[in-house]
């Protein structure tokens, strides 16, 4: 009689933490939910990029925005963006292009008439009218490349700040509360340099380039070159630095927390597991099912921001690349029409367009590291 009323009472003592466990197992499913954070983050890429996107990834079902995500990352879809960011960007580079060559054409036609004058003075007025044309379609078409470096800048700070509240969320629904405040704190960090640092800088930096460039070609006696690049390749080296330091301490930081969490995590579980055995290794498996689920849902929203950025990248990165080819294919033609001032000043800008090139993928790579630091943290309450 005394066992069985002992049985009894180990039965309606276990009812509750029974219903406990039913009530968690309902509840799991609603983790792959998608956070309204990610909207706003969508919310903060240019308007004209989302012609370009599928429908389906603005919607709150985690499966359909998994397909489109996969279908994003396809090599098919990723060219077509690209033959269609050149489509876009090579009828303004073939006119620039077709404009200094006919420029560069008219210099030489000019030099050569100057030698039948034999007149230095006339000569050298003529060359000067040459280089000051030809600069100005450079400074003209520089101007805008240097606008659209800087609204990427303002952009890219305008999508860090949509991105910091939808890694917290990710990492604090997979117990990594360690790990999402030092990934706060590393992206604040990004997010001050970009906007004090980079976003202000960029305009005197070209501003200074484009001055020593104009004064090296009108005026062969004075050599700006070495100049010229010692700026260019400090600026570049300074934002290198900076970056690599930001990022070894995302990655540190990031990293140690995500142990220091998952080891918390697996005392509570062993804690669990030997005060109540049954109920800790329901809730043990319970918690494997709700890392699974977090798992998946970083994984689609982590994938599909990495493609939204690179997506936010290239238009500015294919620009650039056409026109420091142009530049460059200009410099050639300068070269062989003996135009030795204004292959001097394409060459300087073609150089520009290239460390303006690698100031843009610098800066944007420690926000694609840290979207992939998101993806591969293992779950702490796995």
């Amino acid at each position: 009689m005394k066992r069985r009323l002992l049985l009894i009472s180990m039965l309606f003592l276990l009812l509750p933490c029974l219903s406990i466990s039913a009530c968690a197992e309902e509840e799991s499913p609603a983790t792959e939910a998608v956070p309204p954070e990610y909207t706003d983050f969508l919310e903060s890429i240019p308007e004209e990029l989302w012609e370009l996107l599928p429908d389906s990834l603005f919607s709150n079902d985690c499966k359909t925005l998994e397909d489109a995500t996969r279908s994003m990352s396809h090599f098919s879809y990723l060219l077509k963006i690209v033959l269609t960011l050149l489509g876009e960007s090579l009828p303004t580079c073939l006119s620039l292009l077709a404009s200094v060559c006919g420029l560069l054409l008219l210099s030489a036609v000019l030099r050569a008439f100057r030698e039948g004058i034999r007149s230095d003075g006339i000569g050298r007025a003529f060359s000067f009218c040459a280089s000051l044309t030809v600069l100005c379609i450079l400074i003209t078409r520089g101007i805008d490349c240097i606008e659209r470096v800087t609204a990427y800048f303002s952009t890219l700070n305008t999508v860090t700040a949509a991105l910091l509240p939808l890694m917290s969320v990710l990492y604090v629904a997979g117990g990594n509360l360690t790990a999402a405040a030092a990934t706060s704190a590393g992206l604040s960090v990004y997010l001050t340099l970009l906007e004090e640092l980079v976003g202000k800088s960029i305009l005197p930096f070209c501003a200074i380039c484009l001055t020593l460039s104009l004064v090296g070609a009108l005026d062969q006696s004075l050599k700006t070159g070495t100049l010229l690049s010692t700026v260019k390749k400090n600026y570049t080296t300074l934002l290198t630095f900076l970056m690599m330091l930001l990022l070894a301490m995302l990655s540190a930081q990031t990293v140690l927390g995500a142990r220091s969490d998952s080891l918390m995590m697996r005392s509570a579980k062993f804690a669990a597991g030997n005060l109540i055995p049954v109920v800790g290794g329901s809730i043990s498996e319970l918690l494997r099912t709700v890392s699974a689920s977090v798992g998946y849902l970083r994984g689609v929203l982590g994938i599909s921001a990495i493609l939204l950025l690179l997506l936010l990248l290239l238009p500015t990165v294919v620009e650039l690349l056409l026109l420091r080819l142009t530049w460059q294919i200009t410099a050639s033609v300068a070269e062989l029409l003996g135009c030795d001032s204004e292959k001097k000043l394409l060459e300087e800008f073609a150089s520009l367009c290239g460390y303006l090139l690698a100031a843009v993928c610098i800066c944007s790579s420690v926000l694609l590291l840290s979207l992939c630091l998101l993806v591969r943290c293992a779950s702490a309450i796995g």
